[in-house]
């Protein structure tokens, strides 16, 4: 029970990692906040953590319009009296090449997954410096990235741009609240296994399959694997953990296999003569 008592704010909880973050920080004591664009989506989330015996309270927000952000915020304030914790979750999905996608495709893609975090941790962060201020202690903000924040994908222009702009975003923030006892950091999930992901019409079989080739675990990731590694990051046994990025990918990004075909020759001194062997 690390986070008793601790009000933590997931956005995009109504279901998918988000959901699957705040049912772990309910499990953990915290009182979570669903703050999802979907007022159904929260009121489920909100359903299924109190029948598990958490916590849950839904304020339904979308992440990139400021004046919900500032409301939300204002609403929890109002409601529990504090912030400990901000996850940054919430994600919208366009596949499209560069030259095809419109411009409030794109827009929305931004709105959501950079816009977004940089709303919620201006108005959280506001109440985590002043509470900061007071002498109380500080606060801990997660942003949900990807691999596409490191690795370009094909028709994935948007995502991961946002994401890149994220990482970037996380380590600018976690130096302006560091003073302030306020530790940002960032989870890069690689594909997890959320019913989005399970419909044959959002990620086909052969992609799928395709995918896992290069994940050394062989195996997509579960929701739970990003909420363990975000529970940790808010932990006190992350306390002087900050400004970072953590890949939980099954080893995507270790390396590519599909590289590693027959470049298994050796030289170790030196190119000598056309055959390229030492003497």
């Amino acid at each position: 029970m690390r986070f008793t008592d601790k009000v933590a704010i997931i956005t995009g909880a109504g279901n998918g990692i988000g959901l699957g973050i705040a049912h772990a920080f309910a499990a953990e004591g915290a009182q979570v906040v669903i703050a999802d664009i979907s007022a159904a989506a929260g009121a489920r989330a909100v359903t299924e953590i109190e029948a598990a015996g958490g916590r849950a309270f839904s304020a339904p927000t979308d992440v990139g319009n400021e004046e919900q952000v500032a409301a939300m915020t204002a609403t929890v304030l109002a409601e529990f009296g504090r912030i400990d914790i901000l996850i940054n979750t919430a994600g919208v999905v366009v596949h499209k090449l560069l030259v095809d996608l419109e411009l409030d495709a794109w827009q929305r893609q931004l709105d959501v997954q950079l816009t977004g975090p940089f709303l919620t941790i201006k108005h959280v962060g506001r109440h985590l410096m002043a509470r900061a201020a007071s002498g109380q202690p500080g606060g801990k903000i997660v942003n949900i990235s990807s691999v596409s924040a490191m690795m370009g994908r094909v028709k994935g222009g948007a995502h991961c741009a946002a994401k890149g702009g994220l990482t970037m975003l996380t380590k600018v923030a976690a130096m302006e609240l560091a003073a302030y006892g306020v530790t940002v950091n960032a989870v890069a999930p690689g594909l997890i296994d959320v019913p989005s992901q399970r419909a044959e019409e959002n990620i086909s079989t052969a992609y799928k399959t395709r995918y896992l080739q290069e994940v050394p675990l062989g195996h997509m990731g579960e929701t739970t694997d990003i909420a363990e590694m975000v529970l940790f990051l808010c932990s006190d046994a992350a306390r002087w953990i900050t400004g970072q990025l953590y890949l939980v990918d099954g080893g995507l990004m270790a390396g590519h296999y599909s590289f590693q075909g027959n470049h298994d020759f050796t030289l170790l001194g030196g190119h000598a003569g056309a055959q390229g062997m030492t003497p």
